[in-house]
């Protein structure tokens, strides 16, 4: 069963996305494969593009040691708004609309299903599932420290030294939610443009560079080892996303206040 959250008319969300990091996995480059995998989503997702995603390695003596480029296939769907990101190494679904939780996971589903049917993953050793919250307020934010009357003043520093105004403040918390199962919350006042950016996917509203608060919420499930990793069936993965998804509503209620929350109503 689902867990039921309220959905705000005004809600801050400006990208969800769920991810599955597997061994290396050389079917995921056969063009036949690729190609059933986008027959399989073509009502959904019927445009593919081929992008070039970098990875830098960087050393414990400082500099960047090798630039990588690997080779994805994004599978959009006509408003850009939602799409399927595979590589040989992870897919993900991406969705700057985000309606609710099991519309998102059917979307999750239904791409596992199509990769599941090509035998391609031997198994997985990740599942994540996030969610960025870009708060903004129509009242002038001209300390940071004001954003207590928006979101949970321990997000906040408790110590005021008279300086002069707080520009920005940011934290990360990391919290065991379960077995292997792990939520990492990300936190930020930020002044400037927004994190989530409106390529490759749209933005239904791209706001302009200003002050705002991240919200953040990275919520995971890791096998420790190789040999801890699971078998990739379907099943598993529905059940673990259910599992990661609670906790994430959780954080985000704790880390608001009413004031927000009405805001976030229209109120």
């Amino acid at each position: 069963m689902y867990d039921r959250r309220e959905v705000y008319s005004n809600a801050p969300l400006a990208l969800v996305t769920a991810e599955v990091r597997y061994p290396y996995s050389p079917r995921l480059r056969q063009a036949d494969t690729l190609d059933r995998i986008q027959l399989a989503l073509e009502d959904e997702l019927p445009i593919r593009k081929t992008e070039q995603r970098a990875t830098l390695e960087f050393s414990f003596e400082g500099g960047i040691n090798k630039k990588q480029s690997t080779e994805v296939y994004r599978y959009l769907n006509h408003a850009s708004t939602r799409s399927a990101v595979i590589s040989p190494e992870a897919f993900t679904i991406e969705t700057t609309r985000y309606s609710d939780f099991p519309d998102f996971l059917d979307l999750m589903l239904r791409v596992a299903t199509a990769i599941a049917n090509e035998k391609a993953i031997p198994a997985i050793e990740r599942v994540g599932i996030r969610y960025i919250d870009e708060i903004r307020v129509p009242h002038e934010i001209e300390d940071a420290s004001q954003w207590s009357n928006w979101v949970a003043p321990t997000l906040l520093p408790q110590l005021n030294p008279g300086v002069g105004p707080l520009k920005s403040s940011q934290g990360v918390s990391v919290f065991e939610t379960g077995d292997s199962t792990y939520l990492q919350f990300q936190y930020a006042a930020v002044d400037g443009p927004p994190i989530v950016s409106n390529s490759p996917l749209r933005r239904t509203n791209f706001p302009e560079t200003g002050k705002f608060f991240v919200l953040d919420f990275d919520s995971f499930w890791q096998s420790g080892t190789p040999e801890e990793s699971r078998s990739f069936t379907t099943q598993f993965l529905e059940e673990t996303l259910k599992r990661l998804h609670q906790p994430t509503g959780k954080m985000f209620q704790a880390a608001i206040t009413d004031r927000l929350r009405d805001l976030f109503r229209g109120e």
